[in-house]
């Protein structure tokens, strides 16, 4: 189902062409998080975000965080009516690394090829700080205001475990916050289609925590030529294994027992949870938000 509408005004199209435009810029800053203050990206990242949002006026501040190399930018958009909480918009500058060689156009490229932007970045997120960044400048040109004031941040290490990015707006900069009630990242805000074409859409009131492990084992010296008894490296293997395969059981929170309930009765149906076959049969795609919603789950990943 498209949702695209038949007809666009003349303002969207505009509006489109120009976070083409930005999120080309944005992809071509090579903004890899490989978890040290060795690369300059982020900080380049955020001296073209700070361009683009003062270049229409708007109240804009560019800092550091743990580190020169480590920079943000929050801009605000005044609502019109002040009584009422500010909306938090936010986005990360950052991107997991690329090996070019594994690729079939320069990641850092900006390519459109066939209707479509290519790049490291381009679903994960320089595509909403680009959205986010043409409706700043759009409704700052139009002298067009919300009802609530508008925050929009942008942050460095998101990919690496969030230390110079959100952890410090915490930490040390918890007026950029003061006032906001609510925030949209690029998990939410969009919704999954049902099997009958119905939207499901989902608001988080909750975050699942995670538990990271190091796994150590001892054995005998070994040699690709001839087998040892005691090799470590096939016991870790078949521990990883054993972990990724295990199952842990249905334990409903109060946000996963209202989510099960709601999406049950929308389909008029009693979910299996213990089913993961029979769940995706009547879910389809949506079965694997709900299940890893319900349960702890294990999924080693390199």
């Amino acid at each position: 189902m498209d949702p695209t509408p038949d007809d666009v005004s003349p303002e969207a199209v505009a509006a489109q062409a120009e976070v083409i435009e930005i999120l080309r810029g944005l992809i071509r800053i090579d903004t890899t998080n490989d978890g040290t203050d060795a690369r300059p990206g982020e900080a380049a990242a955020a001296e073209y975000v700070e361009a683009l949002l003062q270049e229409v006026g708007l109240e804009v501040e560019r800092f550091a965080t743990t580190s020169s190399r480590r920079q943000g930018v929050v801009a605000r958009l005044p609502g019109s009516d002040p009584s009422r909480p500010r909306l938090l918009l936010h986005g990360h500058l950052d991107v997991v690394p690329a090996r070019p060689e594994h690729w079939s156009v320069p990641p850092f490229g900006a390519e459109v090829i066939d209707g479509m932007v290519w790049g490291r970045g381009a679903v994960d997120m320089k595509d909403m700080d680009a959205m986010l960044i043409a409706l700043a400048r759009a409704w700052q040109r139009a002298g067009r205001r919300p009802q609530r004031d508008l925050v929009f941040l942008f942050l460095p290490d998101e990919e690496a475990g969030g230390q110079h990015g959100s952890h410090w707006i915490v930490d040390h900069r918890p007026d950029i916050l003061e006032g906001v009630s609510e925030g949209v990242s690029e998990v939410g805000g969009y919704s999954l289609t049902l099997p009958d074409d119905r939207r499901l859409y989902l608001i988080q009131t909750a975050e699942k925590g995670i538990a990271w492990m190091r796994l150590v084992a001892e054995g005998a010296a070994g040699h690709g030529s001839m087998l040892t008894g005691d090799n470590a490296v096939t016991e870790v293997a078949s521990a990883v294994s054993r972990i990724g395969q295990h199952r842990w059981p249905v334990q409903l929170s109060p946000t996963a027992r209202h989510m099960v309930a709601a999406i049950g009765e929308a389909y008029g149906l009693e979910l299996d949870l213990d089913d993961p076959v029979e769940l995706a049969r009547q879910l389809g795609p949506v079965a694997r938000f709900i299940g890893a919603g319900t349960r702890n789950t294990a999924n080693p990943t390199m």
